[in-house]
């Protein structure tokens, strides 16, 4: 056998060895979590953005919050107006409640509502009595209803006007007013309605029945 043939075996075999022994074990698996932003950093160690990135705004991606929305107007106060509005009302309701009665109960009254008007024009020829007319519950029902009416109606026009701060005690003594008419139209309808004492009113009212 030659040299070289001699030979090869034994450089085959370093080679295998060279290979075997070049070839490095397979890296062992990390079981490590992965690390979070900054959990392995080194102690002390902070990251800066670089200087071309940095802006004057600390926070740019932040809304600037609205401001508070203004009143569009502010109701002017009034509380004087309000409690006389208050006050007004409170006399309303009572003096619906004694119109109300006045008229339901005026027929049982007309004779004597007649000697007093006869007592302060000097004379004595009062009716011995009443005898109301047909329309006469008509028109005091009438009469009740819009005594009702207008108090209801000063109530709510009222607050409304004292909610829109406008000035409202006006309102009460219109309503006054009104319901005031409305008896003494009342009352024409029930003295008018007996013919007897209709005339007496008017003979005493008269100039020429004088004394």
């Amino acid at each position: 056998m030659s040299q070289h043939g001699a030979a090869r075996p034994s450089d085959e075999s370093d080679g295998r060895g060279a290979a075997r022994g070049d070839a490095s074990p397979a890296p062992s698996r990390d079981e490590r979590p992965r690390p979070q932003y900054g959990e392995y950093a080194p102690e002390g160690w902070s990251w800066q953005p670089p200087a071309d990135q940095r802006t004057s705004d600390p926070a740019p991606q932040m809304a600037t919050p609205l401001p508070p929305p203004v009143a569009a107007s502010a109701r002017p106060a009034r509380p004087v107006d309000r409690v006389i509005t208050i006050m007004l009302l409170v006399v309303g309701v009572f003096g619906a409640a004694y119109n109300s009665f006045s008229m339901i109960v005026l027929p049982s009254t007309a004779v004597e509502s007649a000697r007093m008007a006869a007592a302060m024009f000097g004379s004595d020829a009062v009716p011995p009595a009443f005898t109301p007319g047909p329309a006469v519950p008509a028109a005091i029902a009438i009469g009740v209803a819009a005594q009702l009416l207008l108090l209801a109606g000063a109530l709510v026009w009222s607050r409304a006007r004292m909610r829109a701060g406008a000035v409202s005690w006006w309102i009460p003594l219109l309503a006054g007013v009104v319901a005031f008419i409305v008896v003494t139209i009342v009352g024409l309808i029930v003295f008018a309605s007996d013919p007897a004492l209709y005339e007496f009113l008017r003979s005493v009212g008269s100039p020429t029945s004088a004394p």
